[in-house]
């Protein structure tokens, strides 16, 4: 399936035609909420060409007959219709890596430029491309005009599994419709000061930071028993974590869930704190963009992009430790000062407007593709 985008920032005449390769737009996940943000933002000229799973395929069988068919359908949309630039989203994984690999080389095929987007990455992974496959890497992935990371350390990477084309950092998104909304904290940016809700959200997969959150949360409790933690998400890890909570007695301690747009955006409103102790491979997380969005203080680690722009001290607080009693640290000094969270909040808010809404990044991404498309038309 195709979508064209909405928007009409260029001309239909000047803008260049690009056929971005997304994930099915109806199913969970960063990359998905990513294009499902940009969509209105981007011009008439942008579309939209689904691969991966689709809702209510689950056998093996049918992902090799889907993967298949998107392979058949890619090479038909490129032979049916004049297309400027071809951008596709992998991870640094496995399955992701091949897949799009193969889309690559398609691409090339028809002789169309490509900008590589890499949205996830799995260390462990890029030392088995390192040790095993550089040189079959380089060969597929070479053939790119161009690539995209979110972080620094990412494009330090490829430089050196052997890319030479351009790299540019960029950062996810968060919609700007969250930015006309006032501002949770109020007039004056002051929370309540008699209670603080702490909000981990995020799927729920090993190394996310789930039980350290729960074990920091359980110690500065016993300085602030009012303080409250919600865990919004799904996945794998819930089981195991609700028996944590249960076996600690910890009543204050609430799952509540995947939730939708609207259930997530007013998770973010009622919180105070945002808590991400992820040791995961990251790529940009979204959730912690979100936070700083909606006016939230960040206790988190440098992981991913977190790196590249996050202020310690100024935006929250970032340590290297996986520590609980580090995190309870932080957690304690944000609860006792409703100010300074105020003053976190209220400059994460602003950062993220000029950095992370969709209509900034979205011009940030027509730029990119411009270049690129200057670029390879010299080669």
């Amino acid at each position: 399936m195709t979508h064209d985008a909405e928007g009409s920032r260029h001309p239909a005449g000047t803008a260049a035609r690009v056929l971005i390769t997304v994930p099915c737009l109806d199913l969970p996940g960063g990359v998905a909420n990513y294009y499902r943000t940009l969509r209105p933002h981007l011009d008439s000229r942008k579309t939209y060409f689904e691969i991966g799973t689709r809702p209510g395929q689950t056998s093996r069988w049918a992902a090799i007959r889907r993967l298949l068919a998107d392979y058949w359908r890619f090479h038909r949309e490129l032979g049916a219709r004049p297309v400027d630039l071809v951008h596709i989203n992998p991870s640094l994984g496995t399955r992701s890596v091949v897949r799009d690999g193969i889309l690559l080389l398609i691409a090339k095929a028809h002789r169309r430029p490509v900008l590589v987007f890499f949205r996830g990455w799995d260390p462990a992974f890029e030392a088995v491309i390192r040790a095993r496959y550089a040189r079959l890497f380089r060969l597929v992935y070479s053939g790119a005009a161009a690539f995209m990371v979110l972080a620094e350390e990412f494009a330090r990477s490829l430089r050196a599994l052997g890319l030479r084309g351009p790299i540019v950092v960029d950062t996810t998104v968060v919609p700007d419709a969250v930015f006309a909304e006032e501002w949770p904290g109020g007039a004056d940016g002051n929370r309540d000061p008699d209670g603080c809700e702490i909000l981990f959200l995020s799927r729920l997969d090993r190394d996310k930071g789930l039980v350290e959150a729960i074990e920091a949360v359980a110690k500065v409790s016993q300085a602030f028993p009012s303080v409250t933690l919600t865990i919004a998400g799904d996945g794998p890890e819930r089981s195991a974590s609700e028996a944590l909570v249960r076996d600690k007695g910890l009543r204050r301690i609430t799952f509540v869930g995947h939730l939708d747009d609207d259930a997530r955006s007013k998770a973010f409103r009622r919180a105070d704190i945002f808590l991400f102790p992820t040791s995961f491979g990251e790529g940009m997380p979204n959730a912690v963009l979100e936070a700083m969005a909606f006016g939230l203080p960040v206790v988190t680690r440098p992981v991913g992009g977190i790196r590249d722009f996050f202020e310690d001290g100024r935006m929250g607080f970032v340590t290297e430790s996986r520590s609980p009693e580090v995190f309870a640290g932080y957690l304690a000094r944000l609860i006792a000062d409703p100010a300074l969270r105020s003053s976190l909040g209220r400059y994460n808010r602003e950062y993220a407007r000029k950095r992370f809404a969709a209509s900034v990044v979205a011009a940030r991404l027509l730029e990119i593709y411009a270049q690129v498309g200057r670029q390879a038309a010299t080669r």
